[in-house]
């Protein structure tokens, strides 16, 4: 059973009685002839599974040496030996914590029978505590599976996994999460200051590299590493959890001992909490995947519809906080139907991506655009009056007119849009008046010739086609 088993007794052949009979059943038995020499042994050998100790003894009883075995070692088991006269004591060493008592005269199979049911008893113990501890961290691991951020996933589990460990420091670090913007570090447990500092030392060692963890192990943290003495970090333990994604590792954490030894609990809990995260970072994944292919048109690869309507509203809402401008731009082909009778909707494809690339490469990364539906795009330019996105439109429509579409087919075909313009919050204050107005300024544009950008302006006073 590889368990070990101190006996305590002055009396030697109980002793050897006791001892023969335990190593007999595989138990590793080390035997005292006092409570002080017990004692001692529990020093300087480390804590025993269990000691069986004679309540009658010189110098120090049993009942003494169960109360300081007991102290030292809460989980060590005690059987007290007893004969009949003093049952009472023994009684009261139950009292005390010990798990069982044998009367003397005791015989081997007592011994081991005892023995077997205390140790019994202390595993399914350590296996209720374990499971319920287990249960408590997945329960408080709950919020990870709400997480489809991917970015706040690794965040969250660190601030789940240091209220789980009862530890207050950790490291994580993301590399190879492909939603997941650049390489991600959280630092807990240290002063903004250190932080900064430890960010950059950590950058320039590579010292907290996920690529190195094959498993989860606890290492010393003082292991004489130049790096580690460089990053100042102190002594005691570290707890290295690599993060695995679809069977390579995209992650780590590093849980700091804090001064308290790692426990098996500890280190199941701690992995049951990456493992949720883990999960939630697959599910962060799968979100953004169905986001994409919700709110990106096939064809041309730009937002669609239903992402721009949301855009804009929440574009609107941010102008009207910051009291600044926001210019939308409501753009379609002229006779693009032309193209498709003639050549084809495969051409047509073709030249719908090209103008989506055109308009892409007209505005700021800040801008938004967007294919409305058939020949029509939209295009949101922030922070952007009327008279910016006029200049704008024109250039877009220039940068159009002078484009040869289908050049990689051997064609030059030469199209032009018409545009219309409409600003937040000179010509409307919703989505919806923004949207109707441009749209029928690029409907003006159309009427007046085509190859031309209106506004809501020339709503009220139209222009002549020339």
């Amino acid at each position: 059973m590889d368990k070990r088993v101190l006996v305590v007794d002055d009396d030697r052949l109980i002793r050897e009685l006791t001892r023969d009979a335990l190593v007999q059943e595989g138990f590793r038995v080390a035997t005292a002839a006092s409570g002080r020499e017990a004692l001692s042994r529990l020093t300087d050998e480390g804590p025993f599974d269990l000691v069986i100790t004679d309540l009658s003894m010189r110098e120090m009883d049993g009942l003494e040496l169960l109360e300081r075995v007991k102290r030292a070692s809460p989980h060590t088991e005690v059987i007290v030996l007893t004969g009949y006269a003093s049952l009472e004591s023994a009684l009261q060493a139950m009292r005390l914590g010990a798990a069982d008592y044998l009367r003397k005269p005791v015989s081997a199979p007592e011994i081991t029978y005892g023995v077997k049911r205390t140790l019994l008893r202390r595993r399914l113990i350590d296996e209720n505590e374990s499971l319920r501890g287990c249960i408590q961290a997945f329960e408080a691991a709950r919020p990870l599976a709400s997480c489809l951020e991917s970015a706040d996933v690794l965040p969250l589990a660190l601030d789940i996994l240091l209220r789980v460990t009862g530890r207050q420091r950790a490291i994580a670090r993301l590399v190879d999460l492909p939603s997941h913007a650049g390489e991600g570090l959280e630092l807990r447990g240290f002063s903004a200051e250190r932080a900064n500092e430890l960010r950059a030392k950590i950058e320039e060692t590579k010292l907290f590299d996920p690529s190195e963890l094959e498993r989860t192990a606890v290492s010393p943290l003082d292991d004489g590493s130049a790096a580690l003495a460089q990053l100042g970090l102190g002594e005691g333990q570290l707890l290295a959890l690599p993060v695995r994604a679809e069977g390579r590792v995209i992650g780590g954490i590093w849980l700091f001992s804090d001064g308290r030894v790692f426990a098996r609990d500890d280190i199941e809990q701690a992995t049951l909490v990456v493992e949720q995260a883990e999960l939630a970072l697959i599910n962060s994944e799968r979100f953004l995947q169905a986001r994409e292919k919700a709110f990106v048109d096939d064809v041309t690869s730009l937002y669609n519809a239903r992402y721009l309507l949301s855009a804009l509203d929440r574009e609107v809402n941010r102008a009207a906080r910051s009291q600044s401008k926001l210019s939308v731009l409501f753009l379609d082909l002229d006779r693009f139907k032309a193209v498709n009778d003639r050549f084809g909707h495969l051409i047509g494809s073709r030249v719908l991506r090209e103008l989506g690339a055109l308009l892409q490469e007209s505005v700021r990364a800040i801008d938004t655009v967007g294919r409305y539906g058939g020949d029509e795009f939209t295009v949101l330019l922030v922070d952007t009056g009327l008279e910016g996105a006029l200049s704008v439109a024109d250039r877009i429509r220039q940068s159009v007119a002078d484009h040869a579409f289908g050049a990689e087919r051997g064609l030059d075909l030469r199209l032009t849009i018409s545009v219309g313009v409409a600003t937040f919050p000179m010509h409307g204050e919703s989505r919806e008046r923004l949207l109707d107005l441009a749209d029928k300024a690029m409907y003006l544009a159309k009427a007046l010739g085509r190859n031309m950008v209106c506004s809501a302006d020339d709503l009220s006073q139209p222009r002549s086609a020339s």
